[in-house]
């Protein structure tokens, strides 16, 4: 199987099957060679990316029906042609081969002929790039130049950002490997680091840069006792030990592998006696009597702040959903109430853009817990990384 029809079959499973391209791309490209490999990484985002802009350009060719499979082959053809400048016979020769039969052969070859210039729609929704639902659900909540700023980040193909694992080293022990420091915590490198013995010992790990930040909002103090709440894979509790004490900290994730994967990075990093927790986070209060300082709820939803790194989410997320989220998201918001102590810090935060998962849930509980204070509220949309919301709120 050549790397064409690698891209094709990851891309398939992602749409028909609604699996995610990363677990897929994961499992799928150990026998390819590093070039290969970053071919397919690019062209399946791209596609998954411009799936909108591209399916358009041959969208009058093919009123009637056409199979997924031949829609991908053409999307992906055309991605190479207008992104990745590939020469037209390489375009034309690779694609139409991946046909399955005659006519289909012959069907790619005949819009691949037509498709020569980029076309842009009228349309809003596929200028951007997004199903129609979700541009008209971020259009009516943003407006248009949000929407623009909203677009630059699902387009940008994403930077890997690394965060310093204080506990262990300094920038000093880093120096070797010629990397870019962009903050006191977080620095990028050209270089893929994950494959580096200094990894592999606990010196740093991935984080997305504005993730990273949310931690400072805690105003954390050395003595302070934290929760985080639904922590899997453990990133925001590990920024966290620049300060507290592990012995303070309370990881919890409904899912029991997935503690176990915040246990194992803790260990890589060094970091021991923090306390884990395998319990619905709806129903913690039911089985721990302690009141907690800090509560970190970074809550379940639909993922709208992240669809630049994780394109497929388009593909994935249905308008239907939205409601169940919200459901949970405010339980959620409800239980930590009795676990919080006077005085203490609740810091809500979602990776979606949906006001309705973010300030419409903080105002409905301000309004049904007059003992609570709104400290501070953001949306972060920036090209620096996800987008994100967050807000403070403090028990009196």
């Amino acid at each position: 199987m050549n790397q064409r029809e690698t891209a094709l079959n990851i891309l398939y499973k992602t749409i028909r099957n609604e699996s995610y391209s990363n677990l897929l791309m994961r499992n799928e490209l150990n026998n390819l060679e590093p070039i290969q490999r970053a071919f397919v990484t690019n062209l399946v985002n791209g596609v998954l990316r411009k799936n909108e802009s591209l399916c358009y350009q041959f969208e009058d060719e093919t009123k009637k029906s056409v199979s997924l499979k031949t829609k991908l082959i053409l999307c992906m053809a055309l991605y190479e042609r207008f992104y990745l400048n590939e020469k037209d016979y390489v375009v034309n020769n690779e694609y139409v081969e991946l046909g399955k039969n005659k006519f289909e052969k012959s069907f790619i070859n005949a819009i691949l002929h037509k498709c020569t210039e980029l076309k842009e729609s009228d349309k809003e929704y596929i200028r951007y790039n997004q199903p129609e639902w979700l541009y008209k659900l971020l259009y009516s909540q943003y407006g248009e130049e949000k929407m623009k700023e909203i677009n630059d980040v699902y387009q940008k193909i994403p930077q890997v950002y690394y965060r310093l694992n204080k506990n262990k080293c300094s920038y000093d022990d880093l120096k070797n490997l010629n990397i870019s420091i962009i903050n006191e915590d977080i620095f990028t490198c050209d270089k893929n680091l994950l494959t580096t013995s200094l990894y592999d010992e606990g010196y740093f790990y991935v984080q997305d840069y504005n993730s990273a930040s949310l931690y400072k909002h805690l105003d954390l103090e050395k003595d302070n006792t934290l929760l985080d709440v639904c922590s899997a894979p453990g990133s925001k509790l590990f920024n966290s030990l620049d300060i507290l004490k592990p012995e303070n900290c309370y990881a919890n994730d409904l899912h029991e592998n997935r503690v176990e994967l915040i246990r194992k990075m803790a260990e890589k990093l060094g970091f021991t006696g923090i306390n884990y927790l395998n319990y619905d986070g709806c129903e913690i209060s039911k089985h721990i009597s302690i009141k907690f300082d800090r509560i970190m709820l970074d809550a379940p939803c639909s993922g709208l702040g992240v669809i630049g790194r994780k394109p497929d989410l388009k593909f994935h997320i249905k308008p239907e959903n939205l409601d169940e989220l919200q459901n949970i998201q405010y339980s959620l918001l409800e239980a930590m109430d009795p676990l919080l102590k006077d005085d203490g810090i609740l810091l809500y935060s979602t990776c979606t853009l949906n006001r309705k998962e973010n300030e419409k849930q903080i105002q409905k509980f301000l309004k049904n817990h007059d003992m609570y204070l709104l400290l501070e509220e953001d949306t972060i949309i920036n090209e620096m990384g996800d987008c994100f919301y967050y807000a403070k709120l403090k028990k009196n």
